[in-house]
Protein backbone atom coordinates (compact mmCIF):
# COMPACT_ATOMS: atom_id res chain seq x y z
CA UNK A 1 0.00 0.00 0.00
CA UNK A 2 1.59 3.53 -0.84
CA UNK A 3 0.66 6.99 0.77
CA UNK A 4 -1.69 9.30 -1.17
CA UNK A 5 1.07 11.78 -2.25
CA UNK A 6 3.25 8.69 -3.90
CA UNK A 7 -0.12 8.03 -5.77
CA UNK A 8 -0.38 11.69 -6.76
CA UNK A 9 3.35 11.13 -8.10
CA UNK A 10 2.71 7.98 -9.44
CA UNK A 11 -0.06 9.64 -11.78
CA UNK A 12 1.46 12.90 -12.75
CA UNK A 13 5.20 10.88 -13.60
CA UNK A 14 2.98 8.43 -16.15
CA UNK A 15 0.46 10.14 -17.68
CA UNK A 16 2.08 12.12 -20.69
CA UNK A 17 0.99 15.62 -22.44
CA UNK A 18 -1.55 15.17 -24.95
CA UNK A 19 -0.48 17.67 -28.18
CA UNK A 20 -3.83 16.97 -29.99
CA UNK A 21 -5.30 20.11 -30.95
CA UNK A 22 -8.72 20.91 -32.97
CA UNK A 23 -10.11 23.91 -34.52
CA UNK A 24 -13.53 25.48 -32.78
CA UNK A 25 -15.50 28.36 -33.26
CA UNK A 26 -14.14 31.47 -31.01
CA UNK A 27 -17.52 31.50 -29.50
CA UNK A 28 -17.60 27.78 -28.54
CA UNK A 29 -14.50 28.00 -26.80
CA UNK A 30 -15.01 28.64 -23.20
CA UNK A 31 -13.30 26.05 -20.90
CA UNK A 32 -11.37 25.06 -23.50
CA UNK A 33 -7.17 25.55 -23.70
CA UNK A 34 -5.51 27.38 -26.55
CA UNK A 35 -2.76 25.51 -28.52
CA UNK A 36 -1.43 28.73 -29.85
CA UNK A 37 -0.42 32.37 -28.71
CA UNK A 38 -2.58 34.71 -30.62
CA UNK A 39 -1.85 37.95 -32.00
CA UNK A 40 -4.98 41.04 -33.07
CA UNK A 41 -5.81 41.10 -36.52
CA UNK A 42 -6.68 44.76 -35.65
CA UNK A 43 -6.41 47.79 -34.24
CA UNK A 44 -8.98 48.61 -31.47
CA UNK A 45 -10.08 51.28 -31.83
CA UNK A 46 -9.28 51.26 -35.52
CA UNK A 47 -9.52 54.77 -35.91
CA UNK A 48 -9.75 58.16 -33.44
CA UNK A 49 -13.40 57.85 -31.87
CA UNK A 50 -15.42 60.01 -29.60
CA UNK A 51 -16.16 58.12 -25.82
CA UNK A 52 -18.97 60.39 -25.12
CA UNK A 53 -22.31 61.45 -26.87
CA UNK A 54 -21.66 65.76 -27.62
CA UNK A 55 -20.11 67.51 -30.33
CA UNK A 56 -16.66 67.83 -31.40
CA UNK A 57 -14.89 70.92 -32.13
CA UNK A 58 -11.37 71.93 -33.13
CA UNK A 59 -8.95 72.38 -30.00
CA UNK A 60 -8.17 75.83 -30.44
CA UNK A 61 -11.80 77.24 -30.80
CA UNK A 62 -12.39 80.47 -28.63
CA UNK A 63 -16.00 81.09 -29.38
CA UNK A 64 -18.47 79.31 -27.64
CA UNK A 65 -21.45 79.48 -29.90
CA UNK A 66 -20.33 77.73 -32.91
CA UNK A 67 -22.85 76.35 -36.50
CA UNK A 68 -23.87 72.86 -35.87
CA UNK A 69 -23.04 71.55 -39.59
CA UNK A 70 -23.51 67.68 -39.26
CA UNK A 71 -23.20 64.48 -37.11
CA UNK A 72 -21.04 61.32 -36.63
CA UNK A 73 -21.99 58.27 -35.54
CA UNK A 74 -20.19 54.80 -34.55
CA UNK A 75 -20.30 52.55 -37.57
CA UNK A 76 -19.08 55.71 -40.38
CA UNK A 77 -16.25 55.06 -42.29
CA UNK A 78 -14.77 58.29 -42.28
CA UNK A 79 -15.06 61.31 -39.80
CA UNK A 80 -16.46 64.65 -40.91
CA UNK A 81 -14.21 67.59 -41.53
CA UNK A 82 -15.44 70.70 -40.40
CA UNK A 83 -13.99 74.71 -40.11
CA UNK A 84 -13.62 77.15 -37.13
CA UNK A 85 -16.74 78.10 -35.99
CA UNK A 86 -18.45 74.47 -36.93
CA UNK A 87 -19.25 71.67 -34.96
CA UNK A 88 -20.21 67.95 -35.30
CA UNK A 89 -23.10 66.48 -33.29
CA UNK A 90 -21.20 63.38 -32.53
CA UNK A 91 -21.94 60.10 -30.63
CA UNK A 92 -20.36 57.43 -28.82
CA UNK A 93 -18.28 55.29 -31.42
CA UNK A 94 -18.19 57.61 -33.52
CA UNK A 95 -14.49 58.60 -35.69
CA UNK A 96 -12.86 61.79 -35.30
CA UNK A 97 -10.21 63.00 -38.01
CA UNK A 98 -6.93 64.28 -37.23
CA UNK A 99 -5.50 65.51 -33.76
CA UNK A 100 -6.60 69.03 -33.30
CA UNK A 101 -10.18 68.01 -32.27
CA UNK A 102 -11.94 67.88 -28.46
CA UNK A 103 -15.19 66.43 -28.04
CA UNK A 104 -17.72 68.59 -25.41
CA UNK A 105 -20.21 66.49 -23.47
CA UNK A 106 -23.65 67.22 -24.38
CA UNK A 107 -24.42 68.31 -20.73
CA UNK A 108 -21.96 70.94 -21.69
CA UNK A 109 -23.90 72.75 -24.46
CA UNK A 110 -27.22 73.67 -25.39
CA UNK A 111 -28.81 73.76 -29.19
CA UNK A 112 -30.37 76.34 -29.99
CA UNK A 113 -31.53 76.31 -33.66
CA UNK A 114 -28.34 75.16 -35.53
CA UNK A 115 -26.23 76.54 -32.78
CA UNK A 116 -24.66 75.03 -29.70
CA UNK A 117 -23.70 77.57 -26.82
CA UNK A 118 -21.03 76.21 -24.79
CA UNK A 119 -21.52 76.39 -20.87
CA UNK A 120 -18.21 74.78 -20.06
CA UNK A 121 -15.40 73.84 -22.23
CA UNK A 122 -13.91 70.32 -20.85
CA UNK A 123 -10.31 69.58 -19.37
CA UNK A 124 -10.04 66.55 -21.34
CA UNK A 125 -10.52 65.63 -25.05
CA UNK A 126 -13.05 62.33 -24.29
CA UNK A 127 -11.24 61.09 -27.27
CA UNK A 128 -10.35 57.53 -27.72
CA UNK A 129 -7.17 56.90 -29.25
CA UNK A 130 -6.33 54.69 -32.39
CA UNK A 131 -5.24 51.32 -30.91
CA UNK A 132 -6.05 52.38 -27.16
CA UNK A 133 -7.51 49.45 -26.80
CA UNK A 134 -5.58 46.73 -28.98
CA UNK A 135 -2.42 47.16 -31.21
CA UNK A 136 -2.60 45.11 -34.50
CA UNK A 137 -0.01 42.22 -34.44
CA UNK A 138 0.46 42.38 -30.61
CA UNK A 139 0.04 39.12 -28.82
CA UNK A 140 -2.79 39.07 -26.49
CA UNK A 141 -3.89 35.57 -25.92
CA UNK A 142 -1.43 32.64 -24.59
CA UNK A 143 -0.65 29.04 -25.00
CA UNK A 144 -2.29 27.02 -22.59
CA UNK A 145 -4.38 29.80 -21.15
CA UNK A 146 -7.82 28.69 -20.43
CA UNK A 147 -10.81 30.78 -22.26
CA UNK A 148 -13.61 32.29 -20.52
CA UNK A 149 -16.34 34.56 -20.88
CA UNK A 150 -14.24 37.73 -21.07
CA UNK A 151 -11.35 36.07 -23.09
CA UNK A 152 -13.92 35.20 -25.50
CA UNK A 153 -14.98 38.48 -25.82
CA UNK A 154 -11.50 39.69 -26.26
CA UNK A 155 -10.81 36.87 -29.47
CA UNK A 156 -13.78 38.39 -30.99
CA UNK A 157 -12.81 42.12 -30.73
CA UNK A 158 -8.96 40.67 -32.16
CA UNK A 159 -10.92 39.56 -35.32
CA UNK A 160 -10.39 35.43 -34.59
CA UNK A 161 -13.09 33.75 -36.18
CA UNK A 162 -11.63 30.49 -34.99
CA UNK A 163 -9.21 28.83 -32.46
CA UNK A 164 -6.50 26.23 -32.03
CA UNK A 165 -6.99 24.03 -28.22
CA UNK A 166 -6.20 20.99 -26.93
CA UNK A 167 -8.57 18.29 -27.14
CA UNK A 168 -10.12 16.88 -24.52
CA UNK A 169 -9.04 13.53 -22.66
CA UNK A 170 -11.71 11.26 -24.09
CA UNK A 171 -13.20 9.20 -21.04
CA UNK A 172 -15.07 5.95 -21.43
CA UNK A 173 -16.70 4.58 -18.11
CA UNK A 174 -17.72 0.95 -17.36
CA UNK A 175 -19.66 0.73 -13.79
CA UNK A 176 -19.37 -3.19 -12.64
CA UNK A 177 -21.99 -4.54 -9.74
CA UNK A 178 -24.82 -7.34 -10.67
CA UNK A 179 -27.04 -5.21 -8.34
CA UNK A 180 -26.95 -2.60 -10.59
CA UNK A 181 -28.27 -4.60 -13.55
CA UNK A 182 -32.40 -4.36 -14.43
CA UNK A 183 -33.40 -7.97 -14.08
CA UNK A 184 -36.19 -9.36 -16.20
CA UNK A 185 -39.00 -7.21 -15.59
CA UNK A 186 -37.77 -5.82 -12.52
CA UNK A 187 -35.88 -2.77 -11.47
CA UNK A 188 -32.52 -3.02 -10.02
CA UNK A 189 -31.80 -3.73 -6.60
CA UNK A 190 -29.36 -0.29 -5.95
CA UNK A 191 -29.68 2.62 -8.25
CA UNK A 192 -26.52 3.44 -10.21
CA UNK A 193 -25.41 6.90 -8.19
CA UNK A 194 -21.08 6.73 -9.58
CA UNK A 195 -21.96 7.35 -13.29
CA UNK A 196 -23.58 10.60 -12.32
CA UNK A 197 -20.46 11.71 -9.83
CA UNK A 198 -17.92 10.37 -12.78
CA UNK A 199 -20.42 12.03 -15.60
CA UNK A 200 -20.14 15.78 -13.79
CA UNK A 201 -16.58 15.46 -12.59
CA UNK A 202 -15.19 14.28 -15.80
CA UNK A 203 -17.11 17.82 -17.66
CA UNK A 204 -16.38 19.93 -14.85
CA UNK A 205 -12.49 19.02 -15.09
CA UNK A 206 -12.48 19.34 -18.74
CA UNK A 207 -12.66 16.03 -19.83
CA UNK A 208 -15.13 14.75 -22.77
CA UNK A 209 -17.13 11.53 -21.51
CA UNK A 210 -17.71 9.36 -24.89
CA UNK A 211 -19.26 6.60 -23.30
CA UNK A 212 -20.87 5.43 -19.65
CA UNK A 213 -21.58 1.09 -19.90
CA UNK A 214 -23.17 -0.85 -16.77
CA UNK A 215 -21.75 -4.72 -16.41
CA UNK A 216 -22.25 -7.85 -14.55
CA UNK A 217 -19.92 -9.12 -12.17
CA UNK A 218 -18.44 -11.10 -14.64
CA UNK A 219 -15.24 -11.08 -16.66
CA UNK A 220 -16.88 -12.51 -20.23
CA UNK A 221 -19.68 -9.41 -20.05
CA UNK A 222 -17.03 -6.75 -18.69
CA UNK A 223 -14.46 -7.57 -21.21
CA UNK A 224 -17.33 -7.44 -23.80
CA UNK A 225 -18.47 -3.83 -22.36
CA UNK A 226 -14.47 -3.15 -22.55
CA UNK A 227 -14.15 -3.92 -26.23
CA UNK A 228 -17.35 -2.01 -27.33
CA UNK A 229 -15.07 1.47 -27.28
CA UNK A 230 -11.72 1.03 -28.46
CA UNK A 231 -10.92 4.97 -28.91
CA UNK A 232 -10.60 6.66 -25.89
CA UNK A 233 -7.93 8.26 -23.63
CA UNK A 234 -8.66 7.19 -19.80
CA UNK A 235 -11.07 4.62 -18.66
CA UNK A 236 -12.56 5.19 -15.12
CA UNK A 237 -14.42 2.19 -13.69
CA UNK A 238 -16.20 2.03 -10.26
CA UNK A 239 -17.10 -1.03 -8.49
CA UNK A 240 -15.05 -4.31 -8.59
CA UNK A 241 -11.81 -3.98 -7.72
CA UNK A 242 -10.92 -5.06 -4.08
CA UNK A 243 -10.15 -8.41 -3.12
CA UNK A 244 -13.62 -10.17 -3.44
CA UNK A 245 -14.30 -13.35 -5.04
CA UNK A 246 -16.38 -10.93 -7.53
CA UNK A 247 -14.12 -8.48 -8.24
CA UNK A 248 -13.23 -8.72 -11.78
CA UNK A 249 -12.23 -5.55 -13.14
CA UNK A 250 -8.53 -5.53 -12.45
CA UNK A 251 -8.07 -9.13 -13.65
CA UNK A 252 -9.91 -8.55 -16.43
CA UNK A 253 -8.42 -5.91 -17.79
CA UNK A 254 -4.97 -7.04 -17.02
CA UNK A 255 -6.05 -9.88 -19.53
CA UNK A 256 -6.03 -6.83 -22.51
CA UNK A 257 -3.21 -5.52 -21.38
CA UNK A 258 -3.00 -3.64 -18.55
CA UNK A 259 -0.42 -2.69 -16.14
CA UNK A 260 -0.97 -1.52 -12.95
CA UNK A 261 0.76 1.04 -11.35
CA UNK A 262 -0.64 0.70 -8.29
CA UNK A 263 -3.76 -0.45 -6.43
CA UNK A 264 -4.05 0.32 -2.68
CA UNK A 265 -3.34 3.55 -1.19
CA UNK A 266 -3.72 4.64 2.07
CA UNK A 267 -6.61 6.86 2.35
CA UNK A 268 -9.41 7.12 4.02
CA UNK A 269 -12.17 6.62 2.07
CA UNK A 270 -10.61 5.14 -1.47
CA UNK A 271 -8.43 2.52 0.07
CA UNK A 272 -9.08 0.66 -2.82
CA UNK A 273 -8.12 3.31 -5.48
CA UNK A 274 -6.31 1.77 -8.79
CA UNK A 275 -4.29 3.67 -11.59
CA UNK A 276 -2.77 1.81 -14.61
CA UNK A 277 -1.88 1.92 -18.00
CA UNK A 278 -2.54 0.54 -21.49
CA UNK A 279 -0.12 1.95 -23.20
CA UNK A 280 2.20 5.51 -23.79
CA UNK A 281 -1.51 6.92 -24.24
CA UNK A 282 -4.52 4.97 -22.53
CA UNK A 283 -4.73 4.92 -18.51
CA UNK A 284 -7.08 3.74 -16.47
CA UNK A 285 -8.63 4.65 -12.66
CA UNK A 286 -10.49 2.58 -11.32
CA UNK A 287 -12.42 3.56 -8.44
CA UNK A 288 -14.19 1.79 -5.49
CA UNK A 289 -18.06 1.19 -5.87
CA UNK A 290 -19.02 2.94 -2.69
CA UNK A 291 -20.87 6.30 -3.70
CA UNK A 292 -18.60 8.41 -0.78
CA UNK A 293 -15.30 6.32 -1.94
CA UNK A 294 -16.16 7.09 -5.38
CA UNK A 295 -17.06 10.43 -4.92
CA UNK A 296 -14.08 11.62 -3.06
CA UNK A 297 -11.66 9.31 -4.75
CA UNK A 298 -12.74 11.32 -8.11
CA UNK A 299 -11.76 14.27 -6.23
CA UNK A 300 -8.65 13.78 -5.27
CA UNK A 301 -6.99 11.69 -8.52
CA UNK A 302 -8.91 13.24 -11.73
CA UNK A 303 -7.32 16.35 -11.50
CA UNK A 304 -3.74 15.34 -11.25
CA UNK A 305 -4.84 13.09 -14.56
CA UNK A 306 -6.00 16.19 -16.17
CA UNK A 307 -3.79 18.05 -14.97
CA UNK A 308 -0.54 15.69 -16.35
CA UNK A 309 -3.14 15.53 -19.53
CA UNK A 310 -3.03 19.46 -20.45
CA UNK A 311 0.74 19.53 -19.21
CA UNK A 312 -0.19 22.66 -16.80
CA UNK A 313 -2.20 23.07 -13.59
CA UNK A 314 -5.43 23.27 -15.53
CA UNK A 315 -7.39 22.20 -12.00
CA UNK A 316 -6.38 23.94 -8.47
CA UNK A 317 -8.47 22.80 -5.75
CA UNK A 318 -8.48 25.27 -2.98
CA UNK A 319 -8.04 24.20 0.58
CA UNK A 320 -9.47 26.82 3.54
CA UNK A 321 -8.78 26.56 7.33
CA UNK A 322 -11.45 26.40 9.51
CA UNK A 323 -11.82 25.15 13.82
CA UNK A 324 -13.35 22.63 14.81
CA UNK A 325 -16.57 22.53 17.28
CA UNK A 326 -14.99 19.59 18.91
CA UNK A 327 -12.50 17.71 20.00
CA UNK A 328 -10.59 15.65 16.87
CA UNK A 329 -8.57 12.30 17.82
CA UNK A 330 -5.08 12.02 17.07
CA UNK A 331 -5.11 10.29 13.60
CA UNK A 332 -4.26 6.93 12.23
CA UNK A 333 -1.61 6.26 9.32
CA UNK A 334 -4.00 6.68 6.41
CA UNK A 335 -5.12 10.54 4.95
CA UNK A 336 -8.75 10.86 6.15
CA UNK A 337 -11.10 12.50 3.92
CA UNK A 338 -14.08 13.35 6.38
CA UNK A 339 -17.18 14.84 5.70
CA UNK A 340 -18.34 18.12 7.79
CA UNK A 341 -20.87 20.56 7.96
CA UNK A 342 -19.34 24.32 7.48
CA UNK A 343 -20.93 27.18 9.74
CA UNK A 344 -18.53 30.47 9.64
CA UNK A 345 -15.40 29.76 10.34
CA UNK A 346 -16.00 26.47 11.89
CA UNK A 347 -16.78 22.77 11.14
CA UNK A 348 -18.20 19.90 13.27
CA UNK A 349 -17.50 16.39 11.86
CA UNK A 350 -21.00 14.39 10.30
CA UNK A 351 -20.67 11.53 13.04
CA UNK A 352 -21.41 8.64 10.45
CA UNK A 353 -18.28 8.50 8.23
CA UNK A 354 -19.71 5.30 6.37
CA UNK A 355 -18.29 5.61 3.05
CA UNK A 356 -21.77 4.10 1.53
CA UNK A 357 -23.95 6.62 3.01
CA UNK A 358 -25.37 9.10 -0.08
CA UNK A 359 -27.04 10.97 2.32
CA UNK A 360 -24.55 11.76 4.77
CA UNK A 361 -22.90 13.57 1.51
CA UNK A 362 -25.33 15.44 0.33
CA UNK A 363 -25.85 16.76 4.28
CA UNK A 364 -22.08 17.75 4.06
CA UNK A 365 -20.31 20.73 2.51
CA UNK A 366 -16.84 20.22 2.98
CA UNK A 367 -14.47 17.64 3.34
CA UNK A 368 -11.74 17.83 5.86
CA UNK A 369 -7.93 16.14 4.72
CA UNK A 370 -6.14 14.74 7.66
CA UNK A 371 -2.70 14.01 6.77
CA UNK A 372 -1.27 10.64 8.71
CA UNK A 373 -0.41 10.85 12.22
CA UNK A 374 -1.85 14.27 12.46
CA UNK A 375 -1.79 15.45 16.15
CA UNK A 376 -5.47 15.55 18.18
Amino acid sequence: MISYTQAIKIISRNVGYSNNFELVKTEDSAKRVLFNDYFSKANLPENDVSSMDGVVILKNEKSKKIQIVGESKAGDKRAKKFDVGECILIYTGAPIYGEDKIVIPKENFQIKAEYINITHFPSESFIRKKSSDLIKNKKYLYRQSIMNVRSIALAKSMKLKSLKVLKKPRIFVICTGDELIKKKNKSSIVESTNNIFIKHFVELFGGELIKTELSKDNCNEFLKKYKSQNKFDLLITSGGISKGKYDIVKSSLEKVGLKILFDRVAIKPGKPTTFGKFNKNKYFLGLPGNPVSCFTSLINFLPTFMNSFYGFKFIVLKEREFSSNKFINKNSNLTQFQRVIIKDNSFELIDSQDSSLINMLNVADGILIRKPFTNP
